[in-house]
C-alpha cells in the first residue's frame, strides 16, 4: 500500500531486561554505533538531495531560478534577482488556455513594453480588450516564446479579459561560476535549500500565530495526496525528466530536514536521547522513553490526518 515506510529494529522500543542485554539487540550496542546507526537513513536522505541536484544542475548549465519569498541571499554562488509576473490558474475555454499559456509561465512584455507588474500588465490588456495582443512569454524551463491573444470584453464572472491569476514574483537567477563551484553545486544547492525551507517555515508559523490561524501552514504544506498532485503536473510538462529529478531531490531534502528534527519518533527524536546518553555516560530510562516516542509517534499520525484532509479540501476547492 502507498502509505510510507517504517523500519522498526528489533530492540529499538524494547524495555525488557532480556532484550536489553541479547547481543543482537538495537539497545545492546554501543551508543556511538546507535547513532550511526540512528542518522544514516537522513544523511543517505541528503547524499540523494545532492546527487539529483547536481545531475540537474549540470544538465542547465549549473544555473537555477528560484523563487524569494523575502530577501535571501543564496551562498557559493552568484545571484542576481529579477521581478517577474507569473501565472497563476488558467481558466478553461479561456483566451490564454486557447494560445497555451500555462501555470507557471512568467509574462514579460505586452507589445514590446518591458512590464514591471502585475498591475501594469492588467491595466494594459482592460485597454486592449478586444484587441489583439502580443505577449512574450517564459515557460518554467526558460523558453522564450510569443503568443498573439484577444482579451475578452465581457468575460465570465472572476476570470478576467484573459481567465488568468497574476502575481508578482522575485526570481533568484543563480549561477555556479567557478570550477570549485560547479564541482561542489550539489552540496552548495542542498545546503542552501535546506536553511532556506527552514527560514520559509519560520515565516509560515509566525504569520500563523500572528493572524491566529493555520491556514498559511495548511495551504503550503502537503501530504501524499499533495505530492502526488505536484508529481503529476510535473510529468505532464514537455521536458518532465530534469523538474521531476529536481522534485524527487527536493522531497528528499525535506525528508532529512524533517527527520532529523529533535521531536519524539523521528530520528532527531532518537538522535536527542542518545546525545544525551552520550554526554551524561547514563541511559535515560528505556520506560520513559518509549513513552515519550509513543506520544511523538501520536501526534505524528493525527498531522498526517491534518494535512491529508487538507490535500482533499485543496483538491476539490
Amino acid at each position: 500500500m502507498p502509505i510510507g515506510g517504517f523500519v522498526r529494529l528489533f530492540g529499538e522500543d524494547e524495555v525488557k531486561e532480556a532484550v536489553l542485554k541479547d547481543k543482537r539487540s538495537f539497545a545492546s550496542k554501543p551508543v556511538l554505533q546507535r547513532i550511526a546507526i540512528v542518522i544514516a537513513g537522513v544523511i543517505m536522505n541528503f547524499i540523494l538531495a545532492v546527487i539529483l541536484f547536481w545531475i540537474v544542475l549540470f544538465s542547465k548549465g549549473f544555473t537555477e531560478n528560484l523563487p524569494l519569498f523575502f530577501p535571501y541571499q543564496f551562498i557559493g554562488a552568484d545571484q542576481q534577482n529579477q521581478t517577474v509576473i507569473l501565472v497563476g490558474n488558467v481558466a478553461k475555454k479561456s483566451p490564454a488556455e486557447k494560445v497555451g499559456i500555462l501555470q507557471g509561465d512568467r509574462i514579460t512584455k505586452i507589445n514590446d513594453i518591458q512590464l514591471q507588474n502585475s498591475d501594469e500588465l492588467v491595466t494594459l490588456i482592460d485597454k486592449n480588450a478586444g484587441e489583439r495582443i502580443i505577449l512574450n512569454v517564459i515557460d518554467p524551463e526558460d523558453n522564450i516564446r510569443q503568443v498573439e491573444v484577444v482579451p475578452r470584453i465581457s468575460p465570465p464572472q472572476g476570470e478576467g479579459p484573459l481567465g488568468i491569476q497574476l502575481g508578482t514574483v522575485t526570481i533568484a537567477n543563480i549561477s555556479y561560476v567557478t570550477p570549485i563551484q560547479k564541482m561542489a553545486a550539489g552540496f552548495i544547492h542542498s545546503y542552501n535549500f535546506m536553511v532556506y525551507s527552514f527560514q520559509i517555515f519560520g515565516h509560515l508559523i509566525g504569520s500563523s500565530i500572528q493572524n491566529q490561524t493555520f491556514e498559511p501552514v495548511a495551504q503550503t504544506v502537503s501530504g501524499p495526496i499533495g505530492i502526488t498532485q505536484i508529481a503529476g503536473s510535473v510529468l505532464k510538462t514537455k521536458s518532465p525528466l530534469l523538474p521531476y529529478l529536481d522534485l524527487i531531490g527536493l522531497l528528499s531534502l525535506n525528508l532529512a530536514v524533517i527527520n532529523i528534527l529533535p521531536f519524539p519518533a523521528l530520528d532527531g527524536g532518537r538522535l536527542l536521547f542518545l546525545l544525551i546518553e552520550f554526554i551524561s555516560k547514563k541511559r535515560v530510562n528505556p520506560n520513559l522513553e518509549k513513552t515519550i516516542h509513543t506520544i511523538g509517534m501520536v501526534i505524528l499520525i493525527s498531522l498526517i490526518i491534518i494535512i491529508t484532509f487538507s490535500d482533499i479540501k485543496k483538491l476539490f476547492s
